[in-house]
């Protein structure tokens, strides 16, 4: 199991208790669920701190394998998605995809181009960063 932070679990429980969740909350729930699980990579290692949809996706900010703060934003038809198990992904898919491929990575040299927001936390992902409107 994942370090899962308060925060974290309460978004799973929240986006579990939707009846009929739109795309984007359920690509957040399954990349929530990867990452409390673990993944493929190192996603028991990240600790999600806020999290949100947005049109086509969300965002995520978390601290990273390495230790970094980071926020990303992904899309459906961003750049993030890496398709190592499907070209075709369910809302589940993508998200898991995240987990294990985007967020579940350390952010290695991406820290040197990391976008800073008004409160000074970096931002990487999909355009445009930082994202809007301002995390909560």
């Amino acid at each position: 199991m994942g370090s899962v932070t308060p925060f974290h679990q309460a978004q799973i429980d929240r986006l579990t208790a939707i009846s009929r969740p739109s795309w984007e909350e359920s690509a957040l729930l399954g990349c929530l669920e990867r990452l409390r699980a673990g993944g493929l990579t190192e996603g028991g290692r990240v600790r999600v701190h806020d999290c949100w949809v947005i049109t086509d996706g969300f965002c995520v900010v978390y601290t990273a394998p390495g230790g970094q703060d980071a926020g990303v934003r992904v899309i459906a038809d961003g750049e993030q998605f890496q398709s190592a198990f499907t070209f075709d992904p369910t809302a589940t898919d993508f998200g898991v995809d995240i987990a294990d491929f985007t967020i579940g990575e350390p952010l290695g040299t991406r820290v040197g181009t990391l976008v800073p927001d008004e409160d000074g936390l970096g931002w990487w992902g999909d355009p445009p960063l930082p994202p809007a409107p301002k995390r909560r």
